[in-house]
């Protein structure tokens, strides 16, 4: 929407309080005056504020010492912008501002070209459409920035979990174990065997219990008899020991007696005859060597008795089961064994020692009766079952122990080949499987893979992006190049820009070109290039660099859609050129008129003004306005009417006071004199040949229209006075001569140039 009035501008810069009256309205074409410091660049700052709704371009620009905010009020099209407490109510994205800031921005910041400005350069190229992909990528950029740096900070906490053997996409994609606490426990157990396999292998098996038993003839024994002895001697023995209340040793005694007998007729005992004594017969018959084998049998079981069912034995027993419970502590630090166990040892023992009793006393018995039957007493048979239910136990027990054992065996192969830190490695595995799944661990591994899915997600949309922007790019940027080398071709530019294309460098897409200058490519180098190498900053003039700016923008509007809806703001756009480009400028900005909705000139060089404003003389008359940004106070601006015909008139009479003042009294300043002479003449020349001379001719173009004229012609006098006056000053001005390098002033030669520009135009 076209600018219609500056209303207001408050505390920005020279303006502390402008308020717009009389008709300042713009128009379509508007040419705007404004000395240097004036407030031309604050303008344009303001007008890209309210382009880009950036308030620091207004707020950085505060009136020094002001109390108050700023505040803008502009008419857009039957609307008011306003800028108030640090923002705007609305915006125009219809504006485009040449300026200082675009060219450093844009195209150079003092005499080289940036990263930066390559990179701004590719979004003035790509237009709205491509710096809308080119903002969502910046914004993929940020987005993908922040998520790494919270993947990296979620990653590091979890890596103070990883095992150092261990990667950490291991950790993360470790399965998860119900049974990883018993897994543990076993693992650990197989670690500390790795460490012990020495002493594991040379550690014995549990020994089972070898239960003290009777001897197999122990029955056989208590129940035997001797066949073949007469029951009469028996008879008789039994009668005597009993006569004699010899008791139980009665035969013991009698039997070891009868070996005393040695004499017949002697007794051992009262030394009496025995001759034909039937008692001692008996005696003989009863005794006989059977009788005494079988007491010897009796003998040799009570001591067997005695040995196996004895204490040495019951040690023995409880030796083993002790040594197997130590035992037992070792092997289940590496191993799972159901350990075996005696309900009570104690009492197995006491039923032992109850059976060798039991025993012992029946063979007591039969050693004093060796011919009689003994049976089982009360006491045995109750021993004797005990001692059954006890061998249940130890049958039992032992079984334990050969399961055990085999559990055993099966652990000394296993360690006989184990490797120690690869043991070591797989309980670190297990633990790390455990802490995984811990519950804060599992939440921070489910929000790393969540964050990560994301970035995935980002990736995928940047390279996407990044291959629409391609598209989108390859298709406008030879079109663009082209675009530029016409505008540097109107400007009668020495170079072209060649190689243009983009990059991703650093993430962001920017542009890279060259100069073609000579048909020679050469780099656009950087600030700290070698000044021995060709670059943008020792190849180009200031002219050169102004006129490379001006023909970026100029191709960015021609390939903008919206042109037709743009309002164009051109601030000085043709610094230090010379005076055809300065006339191209001028022209450029008439035909800019035909594509976009509105334009203004801000510029400090009233005859650059002028000479646009006489080019829209024939066809936009109507259309243009001029205002200009007067001083008020020495703290104060407004925007106020100018009569730019009227201020032409009176420059004229400026310059030609200080071409005489120069002449009269020396005074000024030789470089600036040199500037005044060629508008005096082309402005009196201009009045005097009214129809010879376009508004827009320089001093140059009116020479060669002079040349033109028929003989008799009255400028044909003056024409070659006009003509050396024209070379001296473009001798002296710095871009239009040769090398782009102007000669030293010499004051006489400039003394006498000045009297003839006086001469000429009747002040002298």
């Amino acid at each position: 929407m076209p600018v219609e009035k500056i209303i207001l501008i408050k505390n920005i810069g020279r303006f502390r309080d402008a308020r717009a009256s009389g008709d300042v309205k713009f128009k379509k074409y508007n040419v705007v005056f404004a000395e240097n410091g004036r407030g031309k660049t604050t303008v344009c700052a303001i007008l890209r504020a309210l382009r880009e709704n950036q308030p620091a371009y207004i707020t950085g620009r505060k009136t020094l010492a002001a109390i108050d905010a700023p505040e803008v009020q502009i008419r857009l099209n039957g609307t008011t912008a306003t800028f108030s407490n640090g923002t705007w109510n609305q915006t125009d994205p219809h504006l485009a501002v040449f300026d200082g800031q675009f060219v450093t921005e844009n195209v150079y910041a003092g005499d080289a070209v940036e990263p930066e400005q390559r990179r701004n350069l590719y979004r003035v190229m790509v237009g709205p459409e491509g710096v809308g992909m080119v903002r969502r990528m910046d914004e993929l950029d940020k987005e993908n920035r922040q998520k790494s740096r919270e993947i990296r900070e979620i990653q590091q906490q979890i890596n103070e979990h990883v095992p150092q053997d261990m990667t950490f996409d291991d950790f993360l994609n470790l399965a998860e174990d119900p049974e990883i606490a018993t897994k543990i426990e076993d693992q650990e157990r197989a670690v500390q065997a790795a460490q012990r396999a020495d002493q594991i292998q040379q550690r014995a098996e549990l020994r089972p219990v070898d239960l003290p038993r009777l001897p197999n003839d122990f029955t056989a024994v208590l129940v035997r008899t001797l066949e073949g002895i007469a029951a009469d001697a028996e008879e008789k023995v039994k009668q005597q020991i009993a006569k004699h209340q010899m008791h139980d040793r009665g035969e013991a005694w009698l039997s070891e007696g009868l070996n005393y007998i040695h004499e017949e007729d002697d007794c051992p005992f009262c030394g009496q005859s025995l001759d034909r004594i039937d008692l001692i017969d008996a005696y003989r018959a009863y005794f006989s060597e059977e009788y005494e084998q079988l007491k010897s049998e009796i003998s040799n079981l009570m001591a067997r008795v005695d040995a196996e069912l004895g204490e040495q034995a019951f040690s023995a027993v409880e030796r083993t089961v002790h040594q197997n419970s130590t035992d037992l502590e070792f092997w289940q630090q590496y191993v799972t064994i159901a350990p075996p166990a005696i309900d009570d040892l104690v009492s197995l023992i006491q039923v032992l020692r109850d059976l060798r009793q039991a025993a012992l006393s029946l063979l007591e018995r039969k050693a004093a009766a060796p011919l009689d039957s003994i049976s089982p007493s009360e006491a045995y048979t109750q021993a004797k079952q005990d001692y059954s239910t006890a061998t249940e136990s130890i049958t039992r027990y032992n079984e334990y122990v050969n399961a055990a054992n085999r559990i055993i065996r099966d652990k000394k192969e296993e360690v006989a080949g184990t490797d120690l830190q690869a043991a070591r490695s797989e309980l670190d595995r297990r633990k790390a499987v455990k802490t995984r799944y811990t519950n804060r661990i599992r939440q921070i591994c489910d929000l790393y893979v969540q964050k990560n899915s994301e970035k995935r997600q980002q990736d995928e949309e940047k390279e996407q992006l990044r291959s629409r922007i391609d598209d989108h790019t390859n298709r406008i940027i030879s079109t663009y190049q082209q675009s530029i080398n016409n505008y540097l071709d109107r400007f009668n530019a020495g170079f072209r820009i060649t190689g243009t294309s983009h990059s991703y460098q650093g993430g962001t897409p920017t542009t890279h070109y060259q100069l073609l200058i000579n048909d020679t490519p050469i780099n656009l180098g950087r600030a700290d290039t070698s000044l021995e190498t060709p670059s943008f900053k020792n190849t180009l003039s200031a002219g050169d660099r102004s006129t490379l700016a001006l023909a970026f923008f100029l191709a960015q509007l021609e390939q903008d859609p919206d042109r037709a809806s743009k309002s164009v703001v051109l601030d000085d756009p043709f610094t230090s050129q010379d005076s055809f480009r300065r006339n191209q400028t001028a022209l450029q900005v008439r035909r800019l008129g035909d594509v976009v909705a509105q334009v203004i000139v801000l510029s400090h060089d009233i005859g650059f003004l002028k000479l646009v404003w006489d080019k829209l003389a024939a066809t936009a008359s109507h259309e243009r306005k001029s205002l200009w940004l007067a001083r008020v106070a020495e703290g104060n601006t407004r925007i106020a009417e100018w009569d730019i015909e009227e201020a032409v008139k009176d420059r004229f009479e400026m310059s030609r006071d200080a071409l005489q003042r120069f002449y009269s009294f020396n005074e000024g300043n030789a470089g600036d004199v040199i500037q005044k002479i060629r508008p005096v003449l082309e402005a009196y020349y201009k009045a005097v040949a009214w129809g010879v001379f376009q508004g827009d001719d320089t001093l140059g173009v009116m020479v060669g229209k002079i040349r033109d004229l028929p003989g008799d012609h009255e400028l044909r006098a003056v024409e070659d006075e006009l003509e050396e006056i024209n070379e001296y000053c473009r001798s002296h001005s710095h871009g239009e001569a040769p090398g782009g390098i102007a000669e030293p002033i010499d004051d006489g030669e400039l003394q006498a140039y000045v009297k003839k520009t006086l001469r000429l135009v009747g002040s002298f």
